[in-house]
């Protein structure tokens, strides 16, 4: 009897008795219950891709393709030097004439008082048509728009009374080439026939007066005023016919040494 006890039961040595026995025990069953509660089945195929590395991925694409456009040389074979600009070869923006900057610049700012014309209101604003004030030293014109005029003044026979805006840092504050456009315009228009003033030369006054805190006035305008400043030189391009011509006249003048 013993022995057919001792037969029936699981063998130690026995390991597929040893597991079974393992699985009937109640407490393990509890454990791995939970465990497949907690953990999804495993699936095949692939794990969607989380939202903020799609974000990441398409920032980088963008800012490669950014660079490339900056930095490529257009895809140019010979585009291979450290120094290559693909800019240069674009063309340079034309420069505006003074002349015609000081015109916007007057449309925009001193039309409403002293008219497109140049002619002023009677009795409110003076004319800069044919003014001494505008068209004789341009130091004096200068001084009125960096720091505005108070105070009655006499033009061409009548006086006004009224006040000049500054249109220097004290005021509105408009650039130096604005400045030197719009005195040019109203040196030049109207039949004024004055000369034009340059960027450096409202430099110059700018250094002067932008300080100056207080308006001028008329008797104060043509105190102390400098010496003219002469116009600069305007470098003229030889036409394609002039050189062709100097370049030939060199060639003769070689052949005649010889």
């Amino acid at each position: 009897m013993s022995e057919e006890k001792h037969s029936s039961g699981p063998h130690p040595d026995n390991k597929a008795s040893l597991e079974q026995a393992a699985m009937q025990d109640d407490n393990m069953q509890d454990v791995h219950a939970q465990l497949m509660r907690e953990k999804e089945e495993p699936k095949e195929g692939f794990s969607p891709v989380p939202i903020v590395l799609m974000f990441i991925f398409a920032a980088l694409c963008f800012w490669g393709g950014v660079y490339l456009v900056h930095y490529s040389g257009g895809f140019r074979w010979d585009a291979y030097s450290p120094n290559f600009d693909p800019n240069a070869d674009k063309p340079v923006p034309k420069e505006i004439p003074l002349f015609e900057r000081g015109q916007k610049v007057f449309s925009q700012q001193c039309a409403v008082c002293h008219q497109a014309s140049g002619a002023g209101v009677p009795g409110v604003y003076p004319p800069i048509a044919g003014s001494e004030w505008v068209t004789e030293h341009p130091e004096v014109l200068a001084r009125i728009l960096i720091n505005g005029l108070n105070g009655p003044i006499e033009v061409m026979g009548n006086t006004y009374n009224g006040n000049m805006p500054a249109f220097g840092p004290g005021g509105l504050n408009l650039s130096n080439k604005d400045l030197a456009g719009v005195m040019t315009y109203i040196r030049q228009e109207w039949g004024n026939a004055a000369s034009e003033m340059s960027v450096p030369m409202v430099d110059t006054y700018l250094a002067a007066y932008a300080s100056r805190s207080t308006p001028w006035t008329a008797a104060e305008l043509k105190e102390g005023l400098g010496p003219i400043p002469e116009p600069e030189p305007v470098a003229e391009e030889a036409t394609e016919g002039e050189a062709d011509a100097a370049q030939a006249g060199d060639g003769q003048a070689e052949e005649a040494a010889h």
